[in-house]
């Protein structure tokens, strides 16, 4: 076994982490560039080959190629270098300090996902130290605009260099171990899909006038109206397998009395107690069923004045196999409103699920049970969107797994106020990355 001192690798992957977190790379605007090129400078000193493409001005993505022997080929440990914007008088520190306190890294992408890129980055650091063959090319794809589509990131990664397609194999965000709020773990998921984006907007037209003489062809009145009726649907449980199965993963740990809802899941729904605490679960929840979110309202320009217009705009997430025509249908029924003009917004690629036979996730199962004996692993479908569906698109298989071990509330600060992760964390991950990599990267 390498004699690998795994404290000095947490620091310095907290120090190259608290870096990372200074480079501002909010999106929109941006700015990724420079977040290629702090990661660039850490691959040119171990003189492993990398490369910056602009995919637009100050839109930077990273390749950094750590070369196998060929005979099997490469994988990707793919991560992205923009961050979600920041509500900075609601943080109680500087969001790109990177400031450490009890123990914590706070700091915008903390979570998502500079950490993950940091332990990707030790694994590939660590496998060149120590000289170790490899039967494979181990790629780094840092890239640009995820946060809002990844049209300059990934896609256009894979547009502009065919190689990537050569891929075996991607590991990305998307899962990782649930910890539950006593501290105990409680299971660790494997993302091998993720949900479909569907966004639309509604319009509603009426007339103008002043808003001291109302009327009843106000456009704000028919919207609140119609998306009343839309919000208000309890969208009816679809279980799909990868779903079905994990339940009763999770289920193995539960208590002799929940465990039967939790095996057959279908059957436990119709238990009404078991239903509400389940569906209390915004991520359970959201496995379970196509949803629907409200996100933005425009209408008006000033408070005595009726507008002529009103918009909302609406993110639906659907479970892989939902018929889209079917789905635009019964949306435009709850509506119930002619008048309200429905047009189809931003929608990603159909769901695929990657095989849970694949190197990959047997991989991530086996150092799972090496560094935390007997712990349940399952398979998982992302209820968010990330990159990895541009690759199964091109059938290639994604295994979505950032090694950080969260609570539910701990994962709620994604895109939130006071995002961070444990330096204890961090180390974890970076070991557990190097584990993985070696294991799919040696065979």
């Amino acid at each position: 076994m390498e004699n690998i001192n795994w404290e000095k690798i947490r620091d310095e992957a907290i120090e190259k982490l608290v870096g990372y977190i200074r480079i501002n790379t909010s999106n929109p605007p941006g700015n990724e560039i420079e977040g290629a090129r702090y990661l660039k400078s850490f691959f040119d000193k171990e003189d492993i080959e990398a490369k910056i493409f602009e995919s637009a001005p100050k839109r930077g993505n990273l390749k950094a190629i750590l070369k196998g022997d060929g005979s099997s080929p490469p994988i990707i440990l793919l991560n992205h270098i923009d961050v979600v914007p920041v509500e900075r008088e609601k943080w109680d520190v500087d969001p790109f300090e990177g400031k450490i306190i009890d123990g914590y890294i706070y700091g915008r992408g903390t979570i998502d996902m500079k950490s993950m890129a940091i332990a990707e980055l030790m694994a590939m650091l660590i496998l060149k130290r120590t000289n170790i063959s490899l039967k494979r090319d181990i790629i780094f794809l840092a890239t640009a605009g995820e946060e809002t589509g990844g049209e300059l990131g990934a896609k256009w990664m894979l547009d502009k260099d065919p190689s990537l397609l050569e891929a075996a194999m991607v590991f990305n965000e998307g899962g990782g171990i649930v910890v539950k709020e006593n501290g105990e773990i409680s299971h660790y998921e494997i993302s091998l899909a993720q949900k479909e984006v569907f966004q639309f907007t509604l319009k509603a037209y009426g007339t103008s006038g002043h808003a001291s003489m109302p009327h009843s062809d106000n456009p704000n009145v028919k919207l609140v109206k119609a998306l009343n009726r839309l919000v208000s649907w309890e969208t009816p449980f679809n279980i799909i397998p990868i779903v079905k199965e994990f339940f009763a993963n999770i289920g193995k740990n539960m208590s002799d009395e929940e465990k039967p809802n939790y095996m057959d899941i279908e059957k436990g729904l119709k238990d009404v107690s078991f239903r509400e605490k389940i569906t209390k679960n915004l991520v359970y929840n959201a496995m379970l069923r196509n949803t629907i979110s409200l996100t933005v309202l425009s209408a008006g320009t000033k408070v005595n004045v009726i507008p002529s217009e009103a918009s909302a705009e609406i993110d639906c997430r659907l479970i892989p196999g939902t018929d889209r025509d079917r789905w635009i249908k019964t949306i435009k029924e709850i509506i119930d409103d002619e008048s309200i003009e429905f047009k189809a917004g931003m929608q990603s690629t159909k769901g695929i699920i990657s095989p849970a036979d694949g190197e990959g996730y047997k991989a991530i199962y086996e150092i799972a049970q090496k560094m935390d004996p007997g712990a349940v692993v399952t398979p998982f479908l992302s209820v968010g969107a990330t990159d990895s569906r541009y690759f199964r698109e091109k059938g290639i298989p994604c295994y979505d797994f950032e090694p950080l071990k969260l609570t539910l509330k701990e994962a709620l600060l994604i895109h939130g106020n006071n995002e961070r992760v444990s330096v204890e964390n961090l180390g974890f991950a970076s070991r557990f990355m190097y584990e993985v990599v070696k294991k799919v990267a040696t065979s």
